[in-house]
């Protein structure tokens, strides 16, 4: 029914800005709901990447790069650099990902995933002395692990 109405493009980046609407606000009683938004922003943007990919989706990266960098870490740096790195990767493994199957694809979403959270929270360490600790990491993975599997599989029947 949606897809009669609305392009699958038109749903992720829906769903692009309801988690990014939803991550950037920071309520104190509700962090793991923020931090479930963000990894779905993540899983989002990397399902357009690798499913929907269009050059436009350098705008996209700059765009939610500076501005998660301006609403989280009020400097910009780490998601910027880790949103344009993704996409510059993606566009040179492209024709290698094309010959994987489903569950090689999979697991480089997942590793991918997991590779740019933690490559973000280092970054805010190393540019900002933003300090993260173990906890963090281990909600991420948690949250990501417990997910991805049902995002990916409604993110499909959206394609469907």
């Amino acid at each position: 029914m949606l897809k009669k109405i609305f392009s699958p493009i038109l749903l992720l980046n829906l769903v692009l800005i309801i988690a990014f609407s939803v991550s950037i606000n920071r309520l104190l009683y509700l962090e793991n709901i923020n931090i479930l938004f963000y990894i779905l922003f993540h899983i989002t943007f990397i399902y357009l990447l690798f499913y929907h990919y269009h050059y436009s989706i350098y705008v996209l990266g700059l765009f939610y790069g500076v501005l998660f960098d301006f609403f989280l870490l009020n400097s910009i740096g780490s998601h910027l650099f880790c949103f344009i790195l993704i996409i510059s990767l993606f566009v040179v493994s492209k024709k290698y990902l094309f010959l994987m199957n489903s569950f090689q694809i999979s697991t480089t979403f997942f590793i991918t995933l997991m590779s740019i959270l933690f490559l973000e929270v280092f970054i805010a360490y190393l540019l900002n002395n933003i300090y993260f600790n173990l906890i963090l990491m281990v909600k991420y993975f948690l949250f990501s692990s417990i997910i991805f599997v049902p995002i990916i599989y409604i993110f499909n029947k959206f394609d469907n």
